[in-house]
């Protein structure tokens, strides 16, 4: 029977030794074999075979199927960071003398990954926006591959997921896009005709700030690909991040749900502040993303992002905060908020914050689980104090 994503993420693999409500931690790097001819299974890639957790775990195992499964795929592998699960997933594609098309608004190090490291691997990268992203095939027929995120970081709007991947689709290049801010339970990528979803894993998918993990999820054949490059490159999750993974999954629809809702909120109560000159955030009808994220998302994220008049306005409400706090990352159980040109979006020029629609009066904040109320009140003191 098809499971609900709530059941999905709490049942996985079976302890069959003691029956354990969770599955067993295998803290080994290397798993003997009763006979040396054992390792044509090895040789064989058969999937249920161990030699060395570098190249599988069954713990790893555990959490990989479940994270296919809530993305609505067949497989998945984890990495030791989101941005190992994305260098590694682009690198297993693109080669010396490849096209790579990429939206110009997108996570900061992977803007600079492409900007700076893709080039001297020979790999030619073509930064769009996103009219040109649903007119590649005409831009750029020869493009191998087609590197995107929505929501985007740190404005949080949207592109149309299916109109990417058509265009994509039809010059036969690879699409790969980053489904972080979104998280399995609110977006599904693959649905839309995405062929690898990459999440940075410590986000949501952790949600208690105390995991560093990535993922990359597709078809079997494709992940294929992409663990023969990971266990070259050695960006493989260890056994106990790999069990804190699966811990964080059985949790994982409640706490994204309670966040849409409290960022929802938020978002609202930001709109009446004259403070604030901008609002971002996807949920708001009159977002220009609003309809594109009705069609494609379940539910609008955690995360909102607001405008200032400046940097030090910005500086000033982030250090007056008494519940949020100021720090990187997000997707955790406790609100944070960063200021994008401090942090996700440093050692950009003003002319390429510009294009990605940064400005220093932005402020990126992830909602957390606390009460509302509580939240409300904090950023309407901090207001006060700009």
């Amino acid at each position: 029977m098809k499971k609900s994503k709530s059941t999905q993420a709490i049942h996985g693999r079976k302890d069959k030794s003691y029956r354990a409500a969770n599955y067993p931690i295998y803290q080994s790097t290397t798993f003997a074999v009763e006979k040396s001819d054992n390792y044509e299974k090895f040789i064989g890639d058969e999937e249920e075979f161990y030699i060395y957790s570098r190249y599988s775990n069954p713990t790893v195992r555990n959490a990989e199927e479940k994270l296919a499964s809530l993305e609505n795929t067949e497989d998945a592998i984890l990495f030791s960071s989101g941005m190992a699960a994305i260098t590694t997933a682009i690198l297993s594609f693109a080669q010396k003398g490849d096209t790579i098309v990429a939206l110009r608004h997108l996570y900061g190090m992977t803007y600079r990954f492409l900007r700076d490291i893709a080039p001297k691997f020979g790999i030619d990268v073509h930064f769009v926006n996103e009219a040109e992203l649903y007119e590649m095939n005409k831009l750029y027929p020869n493009a191998k591959l087609v590197y995107f995120e929505t929501p985007i970081n740190p404005t949080t709007d949207c592109v149309s997921i299916a109109k990417t991947a058509a265009a994509a689709k039809k010059i036969g290049a690879l699409t790969i896009m980053d489904n972080t801010f979104a998280s399995p339970i609110n977006q599904n990528p693959i649905d839309f005709g995405v062929d690898i979803v990459v999440h940075s894993a410590t986000k949501y998918i952790g949600g208690h700030s105390d995991i560093m993990a990535g993922a990359v999820v597709s078809s079997k054949q494709l992940t294929k690909s992409v663990r023969e490059t990971m266990k070259a490159f050695g960006g493989c999750i260890n056994p106990i991040d790999a069990y804190m993974i699966d811990r964080s999954l059985k949790t994982l629809k409640v706490r994204v749900e309670q966040q849409n809702r409290t960022a929802q909120r938020l978002a609202e109560f930001f709109m009446r502040q004259k403070k604030v000159s901008r609002v971002f955030y996807p949920g708001i009808p009159s977002s220009r993303s609003y309809k594109i994220a009705k069609r494609q998302m379940h539910g609008f994220g955690g995360m909102v992002c607001i405008e200032l008049a400046d940097l030090d306005s910005a500086k000033k409400f982030c250090d007056s905060l008494e519940i949020a706090l100021n720090a990187t990352s997000l997707g955790g159980v406790e609100s944070l908020v960063s200021i994008p040109v401090l942090t996700s979006h440093i050692k950009m020029s003003p002319e390429e914050l510009s294009a990605a629609g940064v400005s220093e009066g932005m402020i990126r904040i992830s909602v957390g689980l606390e009460d509302v109320e509580d939240l409300v009140l904090d950023f309407r003191q901090a207001i006060a104090k700009i």
